[in-house]
């Protein structure tokens, strides 16, 4: 009865480490084709579609990953600015951008911008992203 149970016992581990090995490669191989990327978006913000209004944030929400925002440094129509995503599938995915503006008054504009794409440029550069455009 023992060479049995012992022969037993040793195909029991056998598949159980089949099956971790199999697990493992099947995660990894997930891993690599699903892996994130950073991506670095610059450009100009406009406000020149409302009246004496200028930027006061650019936030910018993946569908897949981190969204982030900037605030232009200073208070004409058009600022630059730079927001950084992270989590980003290696193919890409679409954005959300908000823009936000304030007039003289101090009273806000927003304008939204949906399905832009986001992709890292395959040179590894910043995405180059104007807005509105």
């Amino acid at each position: 009865m023992r060479n049995s149970d012992s022969t037993r016992r040793n195909s029991l581990r056998t598949i159980a480490v089949a099956s971790s090995l199999t697990l493992a490669a099947s995660a990894a191989a997930m891993g690599t084709a699903h892996a994130a990327v950073k991506v670095t978006i610059t450009g100009t913000v406009s406000c020149a579609q409302f009246e004496d209004s200028s930027p006061k944030t650019v936030t910018i929400t993946p569908r897949r990953g981190t969204a982030d925002s900037d605030e232009p440094p200073g208070e004409g129509k058009t600022e630059p600015y730079t927001v950084r995503l992270t989590g980003i599938p290696n193919g890409g995915t679409t954005a959300t951008v908000r823009v936000v503006c304030v007039d003289d008054d101090g009273d806000p504009n927003t304008y939204k911008k949906k399905n832009v794409p986001i992709t890292k440029p395959a040179d590894g550069s910043a995405l180059k992203l104007n807005l509105p455009g």
